[in-house]
């Protein structure tokens, strides 16, 4: 292994230096000073290439200075909070010495962004924290999986052994997925056991990513923690065509566009042979896993005031590996076998009324189709299929600059069908088919009360077919600010989630909906390159599912709270950007069959991530360095009396990546995740059987992989850029 790590260190600096030799463009220098009306300088200013990642901030003084090699005309976008957005067209010659004076915005109720609880990965220049598509790509060790760039950030929490999102110490099903509005069933990847899980989404899909971490509004519901609400591009005025591949998979994508619309594809094919036989796994592979996916989204716009978006996304899964019982190799030996089918279908239309009226129309459709033979002993069969349609109605209007009404509706329609065949077993098939809807109304009401007050009070009602019970959920929030860089917020709602499938089936009469409270603080500050998070919370758990004399009742009940600390600096050093971020979390539970209130064994109650990105011009390249430590995880140890009675070794791995502008069409992206090889424990199964010395044995989970290495080209094959967010 050290001999495998020494090649890959080699390989970087090798990457390394032949970009600076790949580089020999000619730079030109864009630089200038940005003031506000009474000439006075503004500090931390966004000015950057329309379309691309090259630009800078204003520093102390109100100056900027950065190089491209661009040498035609180009667009220039200068934006800063509470000012109004300045866009100009030149050549890049003319671009020297500017003066550039921001003009004022008068703030009206439509405009108001509250950021408590919030991170915006997109290129609005009002949210707390901007990102495009190819920073989620360059983030730490998230080889341009969204999850993973979002696991940077406070308030998750590091589970390694399935890489899904956990926020605030809810589970990962309480944080859920939402595409232009619209709710997403299953938005993982299916992978083998103790591997990580990635988005079905590529990032390029999207121009903003808004992870929710808690309070949000009452058009989000089913989910008890935490929304990922993701907006794909608008209509694109140009034809692209991309190609991006890495030694386990390839992908082709592009974009054909007319005058009102456009229509994009985007087709993937992963295969792990080839890297499972550089870099070996813990596994025994007879067929390696592999995934073949493909999306595609038409969008038009019937005139400026019309839009209507469609999209479709297919991805197959399937691989076949040889397992046996983890105590005793000889026994119970199979060939685990899965395959799955995930369609994804969406919809949605929104129009601008006459007289400032938004209607907003939107269905979407989750089919999941999992088969696995030899799934737990040889011959067996387990098949689960679900599916879900989702249907949404929202209008809006502000009033006036100091009221807006939003109200909607919406429904579930879901279905669930399992079944486990076993013909070495003499029992019947175990199996199910569960039905039920969930129909919801949801009004918002957001108040401009004082020209630095905001109030938004809302509720939603939910009414589930299977328990015939309604659910009302009143939320508000009350925002204090005074200037564009200062924000003080406060937050409460209740949020409802139907309990999973396969615990509604034992009692779909008696099993209400789960609900928690959240009760939130926030302070946000984000000037002259500083950004500044302080969020205490606190969740209160009610309704969850609590097995008693063989059967489920809505009788759980839990608590999660903490503080959440994000600290993001890009002015220390030119061209260098420290991000920190410390999360503590107390979270505790009485649910299905925990014998006391106790905490989960997914939680963590620290976690900290620390992560540099340098960028060096001469040669384009960012690199990036990341630390993520946290603490043990409890687990149950039936050696020991009491329940969750011990903690895991905490969780700690550093991570490098590099990445290389080598032309405006060409980036070439490495990284090396967990590069000291440190061996992280996620849990322990036990044997069900005393051994010789009267105790139960045990063995470790940990991860297949203890590194993993990734290196991955994106290519624009019509000479526009390959950053480009709209290009994939």
């Amino acid at each position: 292994m050290n001999k495998c790590l020494k090649q890959l260190i080699l390989l970087m600096t090798i990457l390394l230096s032949g970009g600076a030799q790949l580089y020999s463009q000619a730079h030109n220098v864009i630089n200038g000073l940005v003031t506000d009306t009474n000439n006075e300088p503004l500090i931390g200013a966004n000015v950057y290439i329309y379309k691309t990642i090259e630009g800078a901030v204003t520093d102390v003084n109100g100056n900027f200075r950065f190089e491209t090699t661009r040498t035609d005309s180009v667009t220039l976008v200068v934006s800063y909070l509470g000012f109004k957005e300045y866009k100009f067209q030149a050549n890049i010659l003319n671009l020297k010495d500017l003066v550039i004076v921001l003009q004022p915005k008068e703030t009206v109720i439509g405009e108001v962004i509250i950021v408590a609880s919030n991170f915006n990965f997109g290129q609005d220049a009002n949210k707390l924290k901007s990102m495009n598509s190819l920073d989620v790509v360059m983030t730490g060790s998230s080889n341009g999986d969204i999850y993973a760039a979002l696991q940077s950030l406070p308030g998750t929490q590091k589970v390694g052994e399935n890489g899904r999102l956990y926020v605030r110490g809810g589970e990962s099903d309480e944080t859920q997925t939402f595409v232009n509005g619209m709710h997403v069933l299953v938005p993982y990847t299916t992978n083998a056991e103790n591997t990580v899980q990635r988005s079905r989404f590529s990032p390029f899909l999207f121009k903003g990513i808004n992870l929710t971490l808690g309070g949000y509004s009452a058009e989000y519901g089913q989910a008890l923690s935490s929304v990922l609400p993701m907006q794909t591009t608008d209509v694109s005025s140009s034809d692209k065509l991309g190609v991006s591949f890495s030694p386990f998979n390839v992908n082709v994508g592009g974009t054909v566009s007319n005058k009102r619309s456009s229509w994009s594809f985007n087709g993937d094919y992963m295969n792990m042979y080839l890297y499972n036989k550089i870099f070996p796994d813990k596994y025994n592979w007879i067929n390696p896993y592999q995934k073949l996916s493909g999306e595609t989204q038409y969008k038009i716009e019937f005139n400026p005031n019309n839009i209507l978006k469609i999209y479709a996304g297919y991805d197959y899964t399937f691989f076949k590996q040889k397992v046996n019982d983890s105590f005793d190799p000889t026994i119970n030996k199979r060939n685990l076998d899965l395959n799955e089918s995930n369609i994804y279908l969406n919809s949605t239309y929104k129009s601008y009324l006459p007289k400032g009226y938004v209607l907003f129309l939107g269905v979407a459709s989750s089919l999941v189709y999992n088969k696995v033979n030899d799934a737990l002993t040889p011959n067996d069969l387990f098949k689960n299929d679900r599916n879900e349609i989702h249907l949404k109605s929202t209008m809006s209007k502000s009033f006036t600059n100091n009221y807006k009404l939003s109200l909607g509706a919406e429904s579930y329609l879901r279905n669930s069908k399992k079944k486990y065949n076993n013909p070495l077993s003499n029992s019947k098939d175990l199996k199910y088919n569960l039905d039920y809807n969930i129909y919801s109304a949801f009004l918002d009401n957001s108040f401009k009360i004082h020209k630095k007050i905001y109030f938004n009070f809302s509720g939603r009602m939910e009414y589930q077919t299977n328990n015939e019970k309604v659910n009302f959920m009143p939320r508000a929030s009350l925002s204090y600010i005074p200037n564009s860089h200062l924000q003080l917020s406060t937050i409460y709602g209740i949020y409802s989630q139907s309990t999973k499938d396969d615990i509604l089936v034992y009692n779909k009469k008696g099993l209400s909906q789960e609900l928690s409270d959240h009760y939130i603080l926030s302070l946000s500050y984000n000037k002259s390159g500083l950004v500044f998070r302080f969020e205490p919370y606190f969740k209160k758990y009610r309704k969850l599912p609590l097995a008693i004399d063989g059967n489920y009742y809505s009788k759980g009940y839990g608590h999660s709270k903490g503080i959440d600390l994000f600290l993001e600096n890009e002015t220390l050093i030119n061209n260098l950007r420290t991000t920190l971020s410390y999360s503590f979390n107390d979270s505790k539970r009485l649910t299905l069959d925990y014998p006391e209130k106790s905490t989960p064994q997914y939680a963590t109650q620290h976690n900290f991530n620390i992560s540099l990105r340098y960028f060096i011009p001469p040669i384009k390249t960012y690199v990036g360095v990341s630390n993520l430590f946290a603490s043990g995880r409890p687990y149950h140890n039936p050696n020991k009396t009491g329940y969750m009675n011990s903690k895991t070794t905490p969780y700690n791995s550093l991570d490098v990546n590099m990445t290389f502008l080598v032309k405006p069409n060409i980036i070439l992206y490495s990284s090396l995740t967990n590069i000291l090889g440190r061996n992280n424990v996620f849990n322990y199964k036990y044997s069900t059987d005393l051994d010789v010395n009267n105790t139960y044995s045990r063995v470790p989970v940990i991860s297949s992989r203890e590194r993993f290495f990734f290196i991955g080209v994106f290519i624009s094959l019509n000479n526009t850029k390959a950053y480009e967010v709209s290009n994939f």
